[in-house]
Formats: C-alpha cells, structure tokens, sequence
C-alpha cells in the first residue's frame, strides 16, 4: 500500500515538472516571436522609407530634353565638296631715269603681267588636288597640277604630277607669291626663264631631328624636261633631285632655315626629230648644286605690323656638252623689312656666270656655190644687279599658300 502511494506521489511530482517546463518555453517562444514581428515591422517601414526618398529625389532631377534625330538627304550641301578657287593678279610700273625715259628693252609706264588661276579640292582627309593655270597678255599656259597624299606612307608625303621642283627656296613658288619683284638673275638664268618645272614624283620625308630642330628630305625624281639644262622635249628619264632641309628656333621671335640641294640628268638627245630622223647622241650629265640661308625675325605680338627677313642662295652648275663643258656659279642675298600692315622695303644683290656658251652653228655658201658649216662660241662674263623694291599689300582673296 505504501509503495502504491510512494509510486503515485512520483509520478504526480514528475508531471507537475514536466508541465511547469513546457509552459515556461512556450512563454519564452511567445516573446521571440513577438520580437521578430516587432523587427519586420520596422524593417519594412525603413525599406518604405528609402523607397520614397529615392522616388523623391529622382522626381527632383533635371529631366533630359527628348531629342529628335533629323535625317538630311545632304542634297544642298554638295558645294562643300566643290575646289577652292582663287585668282591672283599681278601688275607694276616702273620708271626709267635717263634722257628718254625709256631703253632698247624697256621703257616707263605701267605694266600687267598676268592672271593666276588657282584651283585646289580635298579628295578625302588624307589627300588633295592643285591646278595652277596663267594667264598673260601674251599668251595662256599650264603652271602646274599635282595631286598629294599626305601621309600616304609613315612621316611620308607623295607627289605626283607636274609642279615646280624645290630646288632651293624660290624656285617652288610663282611669282605673284614671291616676296620679291621677281624671280632673282640667278635662279632665270641657270635654271630657266620659267624657273625648274618637270612632270614626275615627289617624296617628302618627315624625318626625325638629327641636326635640328626639325628635319626632313625630299626626294624627287622626274623627266629631264628642262631645255636649259636637260634634253628638253627629247627628254630623259630620271632626272633626280635631292634636298636636306634643316629648321632650328633661335629664339621665340626668330627661326633659321638651311637647305642643301643637288640634282642630277642628262641633256643629251635621243629620239626622233621632226623629219622622222634617229638621233642617238652620246650620254652627257648635268649636275645641279644649292645652298639656301632663310633667317626671318617676326615679333609674336607684333606679326602683322613687323617683321626682317634675310634669305640667301647660291647655285652652282656644271653641264656636259659635246665638246666642252659650262661651269657657272650665281646666287642672290635679299633682305626686307616689313614696318607696317600693308608695307615692305626690300633690297637684293645679284652675281651671276650667264649660262649661255655653246656653239652656234650656221650655213654660208661659198663663191663657187657650196654650202659650208660654220660655228662661233657665245659666251658672257660676270652679271652683277642690284635692285630696291617698296612692296603694298592692297588685298588677299583665296590665295592659296605659295602656289
């Protein structure tokens, strides 16, 4: 009996136990679930909280005005692919100071020495097109027309075409462009009248600097079209020319330029004359050499008003002939002095060997009626010229460069 009630106390005690233990873990399960109801709640009303700062900031943003792409057919703007065009015009007057006011060659008045028609487009971004047409009161001629790329190679221009050749400095331009009244004695009369033009290809080198500030080399190679110094309409192919240019700042205002230049062809004749006769003569060589000196002073804030240029030139050349040989040595010194806008004062100094001395041949007839050829040798001595010329620029329309 007492082990019943012994046994029956036990198990009252351990229920109780169990009881008193399950209820204190489901109060302790109440609260966490209350926390964690508690925690949503307030991170739900803090994801709200950003959503509707970030509405309210991007309403606040400057809104972005819609564009409308508009198409054009480009029909009406095709003269933007149209040439450049420029025309130049070139006039004087002179006085001849004696008794009559005038010579055998030349006489007081004003003069028109011709027009210049100047042409030049863009093919695409890395090459274009020059045409250079005269015209004088005697007669219309073809300057020049080239057409180059600018980069065809790396650092390499190309040039094809016919265009006045860069021996020297002068020789390339025409002579409205010239900084001078005309072309100087030495450059018409060892190189021609119309200075050296020949149809062929140039190539110009950017080089990098060896020497100077800057550097490059040009190299052209062309008919020997020239009748004062190469074979002329018989021409011969290659005439080649080579030029070193060199380029030095001495200072902000002031830069100096020095150029070698040396050709070298053939005057000899082969081909036919206007009867249909073969004519093979022997190979003769004509061999060109120059020496440029630019230095040119042009304050940066003053350009327009100031500026003193002094340039130098010699040329020397040696040409083969059937039985002798002409040596001839000429160049020029020029200075000018720009002192104001529209106005310059030059002067320049000439030396010159003339370049004529050949035999002239001629037929005589004898008294028994026999035709006998005959030759004298034609030669001059020493040219020496001085010249002044007082420059006013009036206008520029569409120049382009030294064309």
């Amino acid at each position: 009996m007492n082990n019943r009630i012994i046994f029956l106390l036990v198990f009252l005690l351990l229920g109780t136990t169990l009881f008193y233990g399950q209820d204190k873990d489901s109060t302790k399960i109440a609260q966490l679930e209350e926390r964690i109801n508690k925690l949503e709640k307030i991170l739900e009303q803090n994801e709200l909280e950003k959503i509707l700062n970030e509405a309210e900031t991007k309403a606040n943003e400057p809104q972005d005005e819609k564009k409308t792409k508009v198409f054009k057919s480009g029909q009406r703007s095709l003269q933007a692919i149209n040439p450049e065009i420029s025309l130049t015009g070139d006039m004087y007057g002179q006085y001849i100071i004696n008794e009559y006011g005038f010579t055998e060659k030349a006489r007081s008045g004003v003069y028109f020495r011709g027009l210049g028609l100047h042409m030049q487009g863009n093919l695409d971004p890395f090459s274009f097109i020059k045409v250079a047409i005269a015209f004088t009161p005697h007669d219309v001629h073809f300057g020049e027309a080239y057409i180059t790329w600018t980069n065809a190679l790396p650092q390499i221009g190309i040039t094809a075409g016919q265009f006045r050749q860069q021996f020297g400095v002068v020789n390339r331009w025409h002579v409205h462009a010239l900084d001078q009244f005309d072309f100087p004695l030495a450059t018409t009369t060892i190189l021609g009248q119309a200075g050296l033009r020949q149809t062929g290809i140039s190539f110009d080198w950017t080089m990098p600097s060896i020497l100077a500030d800057a550097n490059s080399l040009i190299l052209q190679i062309t008919n020997g079209q020239s009748e004062q110094l190469f074979s002329g309409e018989m021409f011969s192919f290659p005439a080649a020319l080579l030029r070193f240019n060199n380029y030095w700042d001495l200072s902000r205002n002031t830069y100096l330029d020095l150029g070698l230049t040396g050709m070298i062809g053939t005057n000899n004749v082969r081909g036919y004359d206007e009867t249909g006769t073969l004519i093979l003569e022997d190979k003769r060589t004509t061999v060109l050499g120059g020496l440029d000196l630019t230095i040119f002073w042009e304050p940066v804030n003053q350009a327009l008003y100031k500026s003193f240029l002094w340039r130098s030139e010699l040329y020397y050349a040696n040409k083969e002939l059937t039985n002798d040989r002409i040596k001839v040595f000429g160049g020029y010194s020029y200075v000018e002095y720009k002192f104001h806008q529209q106005w310059q004062i030059g002067a320049r100094f000439d030396y010159n060997r003339n370049f004529l001395k050949n035999k002239i041949f001629f037929t005589v007839t004898d008294s028994n009626g026999v035709e006998q050829t005959q030759s004298f040798t034609v030669s001059f001595d020493n040219v020496y010229q001085m010249s002044a010329t007082l420059n006013q620029t009036l206008f520029g329309f569409g120049k382009i460069g030294n064309a």
